[in-house]
């Protein structure tokens, strides 16, 4: 687990200050891994439980995260639309969201939804044993 993690923490860009938006379901501690990333920064994680988004909705500041990262729940949401606008309006443009399934499901609902909110360079990143990362980046798309 340790090389996986050293691994995830290179997709990350450390600048002082960073901020990253963690919606989860208690995926492998992914709380604690992020916030030990950005500890000696002096970085800022938003945790809101996937259980209790529509309670914690307020916790999220909108394009106030350089990262959003949601961990094992995207595709067993009921409102996956719900949930891409909500980390969407939390990340910056030009920000990064990081989606980590169990490997095995079919991913084509986050394609389709990245592609839909404007998310380019997607990519999916092979690091851990029994999850599939994929990651994009949030489009400007101004002059369209």
């Amino acid at each position: 687990m340790d090389k996986e993690l050293k691994e995830f923490y290179q997709l990350f860009d450390m600048a002082p200050n960073l901020a990253i938006l963690d919606i989860n379901n208690n995926y492998i501690n992914m709380t604690q891994a992020l916030n030990d990333l950005v500890l000696d920064i002096e970085g800022n994680i938003t945790t809101v439980e996937y259980t209790n988004l529509d309670k914690e909705k307020a916790k999220i500041r909108k394009a106030a995260y350089e990262y959003g990262v949601i961990s094992d729940c995207f595709l067993e949401s009921e409102d996956k639309r719900s949930m891409m606008e909500l980390i969407n309006r939390g990340v910056r443009d030009s920000g990064h969201i990081i989606i980590l399934e169990k490997k095995g499901k079919s991913l084509q609902e986050i394609y389709t939804l990245f592609e839909e909110f404007d998310i380019g360079a997607v990519s999916i990143i092979d690091i851990f044993k029994e999850y599939d990362l994929i990651m994009g980046k949030k489009l400007h798309m101004w002059g369209m």
